[in-house]
């Protein structure tokens, strides 16, 4: 199995950006009434704390920081819950993905939903520069090796987390932790407390509400 999740530099803007906008209005009350009412106390206290949200925050602010927890839940818990989930029963490979959104608009410079397919399958590589082209090329070969049957990097097991990060100037394979990735840990953290699935219901539950 190969997984990936984006970086978390800024937030998961493309997808997760058009559902949640008709909510930016008020939507750091909103937020917070939700998960107060859907996470234990400590839980919710947690949650909001780390990521900066008050009840009184400015709607963009606020929006931007929804949208971190709303990526962080929705791509990077699931990437380490399919990897604990399966590594027993089949290789895993991890890898995440850090180059950011080059293309105008609104997401540029951000992580952006399926950016890493114009990498993948090297359509755009005449508007990349030609560090982020080799990257491009490295990335293609990595996972044309892994669908013939190849190892493509180190395997992700529970002993040995490991991820390769794709990003011009990284280092490649690296320890699976959040630091070492750019990803943020809060919500592995909070996962130890209440598990991934109370976290996910939890944006559900605000989305629907």
């Amino acid at each position: 199995m190969l997984s990936n999740q984006k970086t978390n530099d800024t937030v998961q803007g493309s997808i997760l950006g058009l559902p949640l906008g008709g909510k930016k209005s008020g939507i750091a009350q909103a937020f917070t009434s939700s998960v107060s009412a859907t996470l234990p106390e400590l839980t919710s206290s947690q949650l909001l704390y780390s990521y900066g949200i008050e009840p009184s925050t400015e709607d963009d602010e606020a929006f931007e920081k929804v949208l971190q927890f709303a990526g962080d839940v929705s791509f990077y818990a699931p990437t380490l819950a399919f990897a604990q989930g399966m590594e027993k029963a089949m290789p895993v490979y991890v890898y995440r993905f850090n180059e950011p959104n080059d293309w105008p608009g609104p997401w540029k410079g951000r992580s952006t939903h399926i950016h890493d397919l114009t990498y993948l399958l090297q359509n755009f590589n005449d508007h990349l520069s030609d560090e982020q082209s080799s990257l491009a090329e490295e990335f293609a070969a990595n996972v044309t090796a892994f669908a013939n049957g190849q190892e493509p990097w180190q395997r992700w097991n529970k002993d040995q987390k490991s991820a390769k990060v794709f990003e011009v100037g990284g280092e490649g394979v690296k320890e699976d932790v959040a630091e070492d990735t750019g990803r943020r840990g809060i919500v592995v953290h909070l996962a130890d407390e209440v598990g991934f699935d109370a976290l996910k219901a939890a944006f559900v539950r605000f989305m629907i509400s």
